[in-house]
């Protein structure tokens, strides 16, 4: 049984060209299996518990662990409230993010020094007032 040279070196490319084919591929599969998932959706109330206690940070001079504490309270009382956008009943509703609010008021008023407290709690009325005023660009005519 002879070999012969061309169709031994044709076979021996071949093998080459399926290997170099079949490694970009698998290359190719296991980068697409990796590749980072889209962000979720974050909720409105998330992303505002998350602006608050960026304010917070900036304006407060919170110190690291009563940043981490604020983080914690702003997106546990965010999530509480964004529960009851399910619930139908408007007064029900509205009663209970009020709770909300005053439980989170109380855990705040504990985590920062009496100074901060000031300052946050004049942020908050001058927000309010803001929100209330019909020259701000917030009133609703409510």
């Amino acid at each position: 049984m002879r070999f012969n040279k061309k169709r031994t070196g044709l076979v021996l490319k071949k093998c080459v060209c399926m290997f170099f084919l079949l490694f970009i591929f698998f290359n190719i599969t296991a980068q697409i299996r990796t590749e980072p998932k889209p962000p979720k959706k974050v909720s409105l109330e998330e992303e505002r518990a998350r602006e608050q206690t960026r304010w917070m940070y900036r304006n407060l001079s919170l110190e690291p662990d009563q940043y981490e504490k604020v983080n914690e309270v702003n997106l546990t009382y965010a999530f509480k409230a964004d529960s009851l956008d399910k619930v139908r009943d408007k007064a029900l509703r509205n009663d209970g993010k009020a709770k909300i609010k005053q439980s989170k008021e109380v855990q705040i008023k504990t985590i920062l020094s009496p100074d901060q407290y000031k300052q946050y709690a004049a942020h908050k009325d001058k927000q309010t007032a803001q929100k209330k005023s019909p020259f701000s660009g917030t009133y609703l005519g409510q």
